[in-house]
């Protein structure tokens, strides 16, 4: 997005460019405008005619005589945005009578001009353009100024207008495809809620689709109106996870097809999974046993890992060395399973595992073996730190300056002050947002260790700095 100053000189180059007839930058500009969503469109409006940025399209009088009737559809583009009415009101009526998107557009945005002559006939210019392709320039902003004082009236005025043309099943059928979102969505929800879209419509364009919330729409529309085995086929086996969820809610136990309902048991969503687990206990089915079984079985490493969370889940539970087993999996998946499994039971004899997991792990593995380890803060030391500490890989440093930040305490200080003495100036910079505990007083060590590293950090004036004060260091030698 455009900061306003770059669109105030993108404005004063256009108008620079209609002034001398440049071809090349007019394309530019001309392109520019066009692109611009709607939203973008109203802001560059916006920003032209902001007193801060009035100059950017010239004087009024740099318009007037033959200078925009000669500039063509650009020109009265850009001087539909001139902060002088007059200019506008004359650039409305030379857009009128021109038939190109951008001057659809154009027109569209002046439906929320405050000069009532300008706003009046820039909505009857509107109201006549009619065309499907005129329509897909001007709807997307009718929809953006609907909930504003000035224009909001004009949108359902125009789709009357736009229905007797060509029909209403033609006509929301063109806004469906629309490229704005906004406009996709109100068209989907109105063609859904009045019955232009069918359900076998719904069910095509179900796996087609991308926006979240067309797919809801479908999908409620699907669960609403189709026959059982149309909901199964539709929506069970969907991308969305809202889609697998609703096919479970609606189908009661006796609906649905165990080996359905089994394959969602490790379905990647938490709720699928949990309505799964309902609707295969209804049916008088064991998951736990489903469970085990795809865990033990050859399946994807990532299904293996949400099976062996399914006891969890269903409230039971795992063993201890099972899950110590899959932290030393060689697929960060069962890995990263294990790690979760032991949160709330870790013990100290864990914690060799976890460090070398730590050190070896994927990012995400090793934030879960650090989690790990401060359920244990006194089962390890910074001895056990040092293979991190002194390591040549800046991410291995990271991870100890962040398992030992997260110890908090007077250790949260240390931490910063010594990653601040890292020569890798991107690891250095982690230090600056230091903080120290007000109320608390460090440790013998602790203390020798602040009484080294503050002389490092400040060599002159450490003394004085917020952390010797508050560690109670101020005359220490």
């Amino acid at each position: 997005m455009l900061a306003t100053t770059e669109i105030a000189d993108r404005l004063s180059d256009g108008a620079a460019a209609v002034l001398s007839g440049a071809l090349g930058p007019l394309a530019e500009i001309e392109n520019w405008m066009l692109l611009a969503s709607a939203g973008e469109l109203l802001r560059i409006d916006r920003t032209a005619r902001f007193w801060r940025h009035r100059a950017a399209l010239g004087t009024a009088s740099l318009w007037e005589g033959g200078t925009l009737r000669r500039s063509g559809c650009l020109g009265a583009a850009l001087a539909s945005m001139h902060g002088d009415g007059r200019v506008r009101e004359a650039a409305v009526g030379i857009l009128t009578r021109t038939d190109a998107p951008l001057a659809d557009r154009m027109l569209a945005i002046r439906l929320t001009d405050h000069v009532r002559p300008v706003r009046d006939a820039a909505t009857r210019a509107v109201l006549r353009r009619t065309s499907l392709t005129q329509a897909d320039q001007i709807v997307p902003v009718l929809h953006l100024i609907e909930g504003r004082t000035r224009g909001a009236e004009v949108l359902p005025l125009y789709l009357h207008a736009l229905a007797g043309v060509h029909g209403e099943a033609t006509l929301w059928s063109r806004l469906r495809g629309s490229t704005t979102p906004a406009v996709r969505r109100m068209a989907f929800r109105h063609s859904l809620t009045n019955e232009l879209l069918s359900v076998g419509d719904a069910v095509a364009a179900l796996p087609r689709e991308h926006d979240r919330i067309v797919q809801s729409l479908l999908a409620h529309a699907i669960a609403d109106r189709a026959a059982p085995d149309v909901v199964a086929s539709a929506l069970l086996s969907d991308r969305s996870a809202e889609s697998r969820v609703l096919g479970l809610v609606r189908l009661t136990a006796d609906l649905l097809d165990a080996p359905d309902v089994e394959r969602l048991l490790v379905d990647t969503g938490v709720l699928v999974r949990l309505w799964a687990r309902q609707r295969y206990e209804e049916q008088g089915l064991n998951a736990l046993s489903v469970y085990q079984d795809v865990a033990r079985g050859t399946g994807p490493a990532a299904v293996r890992a949400r099976a062996y969370h399914g006891p969890i889940e269903a409230g039971g539970t795992v063993e201890h060395e099972t899950a110590l087993d899959l932290v030393r999996s060689t697929e960060p998946p069962l890995t990263k399973a294990g790690l979760r499994l032991l949160m709330g039971c870790v013990a100290p004899s864990d914690a060799p595992l976890l460090f070398e997991t730590l050190q070896a792990g994927t990012n995400r593995v090793a934030r879960l073996a650090s989690e790990a380890l401060l359920e244990i803060p006194a089962a390890w030391s910074d001895a056990d730190l040092l293979p991190l500490t002194s390591s040549q890989d800046p991410d291995l440093r990271r991870r100890a300056w962040w398992l030992k930040r997260n110890r908090s305490g007077w250790d949260e200080t240390i931490a910063d002050l010594e990653i601040l003495l890292d020569h890798d100036p991107a690891l250095a910079a982690l230090g600056h947002n230091m903080t120290f505990p007000p109320f608390a007083r460090p440790t013998e060590l602790q203390r020798a260790r602040l009484i080294a590293l503050l002389p490092q950090v400040w060599p002159e004036t450490w003394r004085t700095s917020r952390v010797a004060f508050a560690a109670g260091l101020r005359g220490e030698a």
